[in-house]
């Protein structure tokens, strides 16, 4: 992806954000009252949200990062989904030896985001 394509995607955010307000300043009536105004909150929310998992998805691509992330993202649904089978050796290796990987996925999405600012 580049950079232009990350600046596209972040730009689609604000906008949405801004047009979401237009909903939020609704009474729960009129707004339920017209589909439209539901199809076009959950189009831009779930455009918001792509744009974020793209952005994600272009960090955990980079060659030399992708192992890592997708193995931290594998542990992680582990916990989630497995929470009552997990090897305490594998979880304190993890935290010896990995843990240095969710501070370097931050700092990289805080880099991002700081280049390109709304």
């Amino acid at each position: 992806m580049k950079k232009e394509d990350i600046r596209s995607k972040l730009d689609i955010i604000p906008e949405n954000l801004q047009k979401l307000e237009l909903f939020r300043a609704m009474e729960y009536d009129e707004f339920q009252s017209d589909f439209r105004n539901i199809d076009s909150t959950l189009h831009r929310l779930q455009t918001s949200i792509q744009a974020l998992v793209d952005i994600g998805g272009y960090i955990i691509a980079n060659p030399t990062l992708r192992d890592r992330y997708i193995s931290m993202i594998q542990f992680r649904n582990r916990i989630v989904h497995l929470y009552d089978d997990i090897d305490r050796k594998v979880l304190f290796r993890i935290l010896q030896e990995e843990s240095a990987d969710i501070r370097d996925l931050y700092r990289t999405l805080v880099m991002i985001i700081e280049e390109n600012p709304e």
